[in-house]
């Protein structure tokens, strides 16, 4: 038990996050353990852009890392000011409570268009509640999963994490529970909502990203938008899945592959044996130039 505690109190302070406000991440700690003995919801400011979430008042990891380190959740989260701009075309695959999709509407502003996937009823109805308290973001949810065809399918709600966020189109030894639910294809829904640009998508899809991106091939080749790709090495190596197909189908494509390592991108020239996200971007696609 000691040891582990260290591990959390070590894990927490190598975080970018508390490097970059400690005593505020501190003061937040402490506020959430208060809040989690209430038993109330939690609402809070993602950023100074005033971005709105609610989150449950439990010690989950979306709950915890999302109100302790706010858009230091993620260094790809961060970083996305640099990622998304005024007017641009934003797609969550994956939204879960909707963090990205918040601050990318923020960033993209009334020009610009979000729009928020998200298949499992327990976070659809925290993503839809997070959208009515922010009501001057417009962001169309989508409440399917995407595939490499249209149909229905079963969503497992895997142990991951122990979060609606590790639900999966993939099964496995943890799964404790499942749920149908409407499949489509990032091409067809692109085609369905008419977009016209696509300029960066965030993907979060529990190991079925190489399905995701077979079924948007063509908007892929159309827009080459900006990928903020999960490389979920773990749970797809316990799956006995291949773990970098992702990856090689984004290459074919002619994208190259950047992480973002103390706060600074790097180069990759071969996938990451970690669990963690990565930045793909192609040459025809000029919008990152600011970060990399």
């Amino acid at each position: 038990m000691t040891g582990r505690i260290v591990s959390k109190v070590r894990k927490l302070f190598d975080h970018p996050g508390f490097k970059a406000h400690p005593a505020a991440v501190l003061w937040r700690c402490a506020a959430l353990l208060v809040r989690v003995a209430l038993g109330r919801p939690i609402t809070f400011h993602l950023t100074a852009d005033g971005e709105r979430l609610q989150v449950p008042a439990n010690l989950r990891y979306t709950t915890l890392t999302a109100f302790v380190m706010r858009d230091h959740l993620e260094p790809e989260l961060h970083h996305l000011p640099r990622l998304v701009r005024a007017g641009d075309v934003f797609i969550d695959i994956g939204a879960n409570i909707g963090v990205y999709s918040l601050r990318a509407a923020s960033l993209a502003g009334p020009q610009g268009r979000i729009v928020a996937v998200e298949p499992g009823a327990d976070a659809l109805a925290a993503l839809r509640r997070n959208m009515a308290l922010n009501p001057e973001r417009a962001v169309t949810v989508v409440a399917a999963a995407l595939g490499d065809h249209t149909g229905t399918a079963t969503l497992y709600h895997v142990g991951n994490g122990y979060d609606p966020q590790a639900f999966s189109l993939l099964s496995d030894e943890t799964a404790n529970g499942e749920e149908s639910v409407p499949l489509t294809t990032l091409d067809a829904m692109c085609a369905d909502l008419a977009l016209a640009q696509v300029d960066c998508v965030k993907m979060d899809a529990e190991g079925v990203e190489p399905l995701v991106l077979a079924g948007g091939r063509a908007t892929l080749e159309r827009f080459h938008p900006a990928v903020i790709l999960e490389m979920n090495i773990a749970t797809l190596g316990r799956r006995s899945s291949p773990t970098h197909q992702a990856w090689d189908f984004l290459e074919g494509l002619g994208y190259g592959f950047h992480r973002i390592i103390d706060d600074a991108p790097v180069k990759l020239s071969a996938p990451p044996q970690d669990f963690c996200n990565v930045i793909a971007t192609h040459p025809a696609n000029d919008r990152l130039g600011g970060l990399l």
